[in-house]
């Protein structure tokens, strides 16, 4: 009795492991779809014309719900994300599977990792890691933040961080005109032909500004031991420097003026002998010494009288 029951074990033993390497001998066929495709197809390898109760599909080790076609193919009517994983089809009462087929859903990006937000007084630095593309090249990154105070009982719209589409080539994107010492939520997602992957929100608080505060107290610092007659000192020393300043500004002028002035009278003071000694010293053109015709003179013997030398 006991030797029958060990040679049925190792019988079973024997099974399983034949089936389990008759399955590793075939090769499993690499497929793709994307999220939400309508009636997707899988032959099962090259059975074609077997009745569909003569074939049975396996999804990951369990019998699948979707449709078998008459040709023994697997129709799978929409997919999603559930639908991915290894289908294994063969023929009922049979241990060796005929295909193995590995269906890929492509998707939307999935959420970034390690997204953080480096903040300062007015601005913030948000960084961030790719975990996957979805199956398809991501196009852009989005990023936008919002306060996280409340108005009127309600979180205000979220903003857009410029550019609005970043680079897929970008891990990291600057925040500008924030408030210091106030909390924001940043949130930022990638996206592919397919749309936008599901957003990651992080809570962060710009810091304290106390620049107005430190100089303030630098600008009374000591003002308790300070002396009023020091400042009295120095602004009458600046008083006088200035007043010197104008006096000596006006004695310089009035100096010029009278200079100018007393220039004029000397040279009227040599003009005036020159005039009484030369009437025609200030002429311009010096008058002509008058010539004497011959024809314009009549002469005679006598004086005066008739036949005196006339003027023409």
């Amino acid at each position: 009795m006991f030797f029958g029951r060990l040679l049925f074990t190792v019988f079973c033993l024997e099974i399983e492991v034949f089936s389990f390497l008759g399955a590793e001998d075939v090769n499993i066929r690499e497929v793709f779809a994307d999220k939400g495709t309508i009636n997707v197809t899988i032959p099962c390898g090259e059975l074609l014309t077997v009745p569909p109760p003569n074939v049975q599909w396996v999804h990951r080790g369990h019998k699948t719900h979707h449709n078998v076609l008459a040709d023994g193919s697997l129709l799978l009517k929409k997919i999603g994300t559930e639908d991915a994983g290894l289908y294994e089809c063969s023929l009922e009462n049979e241990t060796d599977y005929v295909d193995r087929v590995n269906l890929t859903v492509r998707t939307e990006p999935p959420p970034l990792v390690n997204v953080t937000v480096h903040s300062s007084t007015i601005l913030a630095l948000i960084l961030w890691n790719v975990a996957g593309d979805g199956g398809h090249p991501i196009i852009d990154f989005t990023a936008q933040y919002r306060s996280a105070m409340p108005v009127n009982g309600t979180l205000e719209p979220w903003r857009p961080i410029s550019p609005n589409h970043i680079s897929p080539n970008s891990r990291q994107i600057d925040v500008y005109h924030l408030e210091p010492n106030a909390s924001y939520w940043f949130r930022v997602w990638a996206t592919n032909v397919l749309g936008p992957g599901p957003p990651v929100e992080v809570l962060a608080t710009t810091l304290y500004s106390d620049q107005e505060a430190e100089l303030y107290k630098h600008f009374l610092e000591g003002v308790e031991t300070f002396d009023t007659r020091t400042w009295v000192a120095a602004v009458c020393v600046v008083m006088g420097t200035l007043l010197v300043l104008a006096v000596g500004t006006c004695a310089v002028l009035c100096r010029e003026w009278r200079r100018t002035d007393y220039g004029d009278d000397q040279d009227l003071i040599e003009l005036v002998p020159n005039i009484i000694l030369n009437p025609g010293f200030m002429e311009m053109d010096p008058i002509r010494p008058r010539e004497v015709f011959g024809g314009s003179i009549i002469r005679s013997t006598e004086c005066p009288g008739p036949g005196k030398p006339r003027r023409v």
